[in-house]
């Protein structure tokens, strides 16, 4: 009976295993949610399938077998397709493997699936975003619940003393074990692969920025040359010649203001950092923003609760914030735009400056994308100044985040540290 039951127990793992080696080393499920899904679905079909070919019998009534440790695991990592899937394989696996049965098996699993999925409508929606704790947590006490719920036809189908307490205690303790390695694996794969996404991130980065520093400072050089040359010709010119030729110099100097962004990008040059307090700086953005503000017809509001200082470069602090405020304007201002800039205390080590608009929003996959190389959702931008803010902000020891949903609006959250000794 041991036997069997460590068989069934590896026969849960295997299949999870294998997702593991396919997800991690395929790059395909990687770039497409719906695929991996399904691929997870399947081996937890499997998973069912192989635990009912190997059943541990409690009772003359009850199998012992850990199917709904991948039907769980299905319907909370692989979302409502997944366990569809898995749900799909079982009833044709059980009809395969015993008519007669088939009718009692499916309803008790059919009660066991409705029962996480009732639970799972409340968690899913959010259950990649929580953290792992939670998530173990979680899937837990799922597990416990539809452990009990099991027990409890067990008591009501057999007799006391019909009952083999004891392999019921073994099961038990075995689906746990087993319940316990199954979340663990699936951890650790979303861990590597979170891992894997932040360091190819990264190398794209510094790529992005070696090639960006070497651009820019081979293309400053002749820009500042025909600068001057054209700065000395309008001495000497009038009329029409003379207006376009400061046409040319405004364009000139809209050309150096990119190449900034590039040498930003590549390594913000932070030229005096020092304690800044966050009214002031929210008062210098205010003057700053307010033109385009009122051209695009967007109301912004700012707010800082009580002093809070951070330790800054007050000029880069200003471009950073000024970016990702321009951006917020720009996808408000097809409608009633509102633009809330709030700063407060997070706790006793964090300031958190939190920028939201009821625009267009973004929609997963461009949330995604969001920082990367060049990356921009406006038909002419170039995606420079939200990766000079990311740099900007990494520098000063913070960190940004976004959320947005498609066309309710996004949310960036921009922790820094606090200074309290002022």
């Amino acid at each position: 009976m041991i036997k069997d039951l460590l068989l069934d127990f590896l026969d849960i793992l295997f299949p999870i295993l294998l997702y593991q080696f396919i997800v991690l080393t395929k790059p395909v499920f990687k770039r497409s949610p719906l695929k991996n899904k399904i691929f997870l679905g399947m081996l937890c079909g499997i998973a069912i399938t192989l635990s009912m070919l190997l059943p541990s019998p409690i009772s003359n009534d009850l199998d012992g077998d850990l199917r709904n440790i991948p039907l769980i695991i299905s319907l909370l990592y692989g979302g409502f397709i997944g366990g569809a899937i898995s749900f799909t394989c079982f009833s044709i696996s059980r009809f395969l493997i015993d008519l007669q049965g088939f009718l009692h098996g499916f309803f008790s699993s059919f009660v066991t699936a409705a029962l996480v999925c009732a639970v799972t409508s409340i968690f899913v929606p959010q259950f990649h975003k929580r953290t792992p704790k939670n998530r173990f947590f979680i899937v837990m006490g799922l597990w416990f619940v539809t452990f009990m719920a099991t027990l409890c036809a067990l008591m009501n189908q057999s007799q006391a003393s019909e009952m083999n307490m004891f392999l019921v205690v073994q099961v038990g303790l075995l689906q746990l074990a087993a319940m316990c390695m199954s979340v663990f694996l699936m951890e650790v794969t979303i861990h590597t692969n979170t891992m894997q996404e932040q360091i190819l991130h990264s190398e794209k980065l510094s790529i992005a920025g070696h090639l960006a520093s070497s651009v820019a400072h081979e293309l400053r050089s002749p820009l500042t040359v025909i600068k001057g040359f054209i700065q000395l010709a309008l001495r000497d010119t009038e009329g029409k010649t003379k207006h376009y030729l400061e046409t040319t110099v405004s364009e000139l100097k809209r050309v150096e203001y990119v190449i900034d962004d590039y040498l930003n990008y590549a390594k913000p040059q932070l030229e005096k950092v020092e304690v800044l307090s966050l009214a002031d700086v929210f008062h210098q953005m205010n003057e700053l923003i307010y033109p385009l503000s009122q051209t695009n017809n967007v109301r912004v509001e700012m707010n800082s609760e009580g002093n809070l200082w951070v330790r800054a470069d007050k000029s880069k602090l200003i471009q950073a914030l000024n970016n990702v405020v321009k951006n917020s304007i720009e996808a408000s201002k097809s409608q009633q735009g509102i633009v809330s800039i709030h700063a407060y205390q997070v706790d006793q080590l964090d300031v958190c400056i939190k920028i939201c608009d009821n625009g267009c929003g973004m929609s997963g996959e461009e949330l995604d994308k969001l920082g990367t190389p060049f990356y921009s959702t406006q038909n002419n931008g170039t995606g420079l100044g939200l990766m000079v803010t990311c740099k900007i902000i990494k520098a000063f020891d913070g960190k940004i985040d976004f959320k947005s949903e498609k066309g309710k609006g996004t949310e960036v959250s921009i922790l820094m540290p606090m200074i309290t000794n002022c």
